[in-house]
């Protein structure tokens, strides 16, 4: 899965009190904020090579495609979205603790997406229709999350720790 932590921490001569309600939204609204963000970028993406939609092996698989031209992504940019699962496959769960949430998609393939993937290649036993051994396939980065929550980053970063300083309580530590 996709993921990115947002967490909060506080250092031992302070403590956060009872009254995490503030904090805890905000995480929440800074971790939706975020996750819009990721989904615009998805919707957005593109950039790469266009080809032909519609038809073709993987239509059972993922469902139907659209028809027409689609422009995929280029390595480097947000995936482009085809049938939308990756969009829809996003949600922010807040931690049991209130101090911070996770945003997550859920599709299996957020994270060879985000941070590229190696497969194939000489050591598997595949070979091409023509017997000659398989070559090793990559996929590029198309970061999507990470590049989402660096644009959100200062902002989130003047919410939280607002909400933490309304909500710590200075209380004296015993050396």
């Amino acid at each position: 899965m996709g993921m990115i932590n947002l967490s909060v921490r506080v250092t031992a001569a302070a403590m956060l009190t009872d009254n995490k309600k503030v904090l805890r939204l905000t995480l929440q609204k800074a971790g939706a904020e975020v996750l819009a963000v990721a989904r615009a970028k998805i919707k957005k993406g593109g950039g790469g090579r266009t080809y032909r939609g519609g038809g073709g092996t993987a239509g059972g698989f993922r469902g139907p495609y659209r028809p027409g031209k689609i422009t995929a992504s280029a390595p480097g940019q947000a995936p482009g979205s085809v049938t939308g699962t990756l969009k829809r496959s996003g949600k922010v769960r807040p931690f049991r603790s209130g101090e911070g949430v996770a945003i997550r998609f859920s599709a299996f393939y957020a994270v060879m997406l985000e941070g590229g993937a190696r497969g194939g290649g000489p050591g598997r036993k595949f070979r091409s229709k023509r017997g000659a051994p398989g070559s090793q396939r990559v996929l590029a980065k198309r970061p999507f999350l990470s590049t989402a929550m660096d644009e959100r980053r200062a902002s989130i970063d003047k919410r939280v720790r607002a909400a933490v300083d309304e909500g710590i309580q200075f209380v004296r530590v015993k050396p």
